[in-house]
């Protein structure tokens, strides 16, 4: 799989994700939501907006092998989304091989204690699971867009 970005976004697809980083020239849309991909009318709206040529799927954490087997053989440019940390974690411990995981939006919330950028909060809880990523040789950064500059968390 020719992963361009692997991001954690609560919104998944979204405008800023699609005109956001269209420098990324990508071709394919991964989304890993057991949310998503159980809701038929959620997938509908999550591919509104979505350029032509640019194809989208969704899958459910249960189906993670069968997105690897999926996806094995796919050379085209692709984003995956998670939702949160944990699933990020889910991902990377599956065998899919990435470089960066970038954070998005990651909203304020009653556990969300500490402040990363102006769009990523996390728990203490969440900062120990990005560490654990990043201690698995993945670089953990802040980039709202691609015309940001990246900000390295680890």
């Amino acid at each position: 799989m020719n992963i361009v970005l692997f991001r954690i976004d609560e919104r998944f697809i979204h405008g800023q994700i699609l005109q956001g980083w269209r420098g990324l020239e990508y071709q394919h849309i991964v989304v890993i939501s057991d949310k998503i991909a159980e809701d038929k009318m959620g997938k509908e709206l999550q591919l509104i907006g979505v350029p032509d040529g640019v194809t989208a799927c969704f899958y459910n954490k249960k189906e993670l092998p069968d997105m690897i087997r999926d996806q094995a053989k796919n050379t085209r440019r692709t984003i995956i989304l998670v939702g949160n940390v944990e699933d990020a974690l889910l991902v990377v411990q599956s065998g899919i091989k990435a470089d960066r995981l970038n954070l998005g939006v990651m909203s304020r919330n009653s556990f969300r204690t500490h402040t990363v950028s102006n769009a990523v909060y996390v728990s203490p809880e969440e900062m120990d699971v990005l560490k654990q990523i990043a201690d698995m040789g993945i670089v953990v950064e802040v980039q709202g867009v691609e015309r940001d500059a990246a900000v390295r968390l680890f």
